[in-house]
């Protein structure tokens, strides 16, 4: 499985809340619609890329199928990426505000 691959699986807020989701315990199709709120078709769409990318499995029980993380620390790369991101965004409304002030001084 190519990081690549793993990397664009994940390049989607979608797939990350349904990532979040699953990590909390296995979902069904149900379950997940119910908390993104987005058409069936949108969501099958992303549990395959997330499947294809090795990120998810599933097990059939009865009519339902239970999504689960095939990757457990899938979980723990969304935690450091978010904390990078979030780092990186606080650095730039910081140099923003400098930006501004500096833009006001010169008024």
């Amino acid at each position: 499985m190519p990081k690549a691959e793993i990397c664009s699986a994940l390049a989607s807020p979608v797939r990350l809340q349904i990532i979040d989701l699953v990590s909390e315990s296995e979902k069904t199709a149900s379950e997940m619609l119910e908390v993104l709120e987005i058409p069936k078709a949108n969501l099958s769409q992303h549990l395959a890329v997330l499947k294809d990318a090795g990120i998810l499995q599933s097990r059939k029980e009865g009519l339902f199928q239970y999504m689960s993380l095939s990757l457990p620390k899938i979980k723990e790369a969304c935690v450091l990426v978010r904390s990078v991101l979030l780092e990186k965004i606080a650095k730039e409304e910081k140099r923003n505000a400098e930006m501004i002030k500096e833009l006001k001084a010169q008024r």
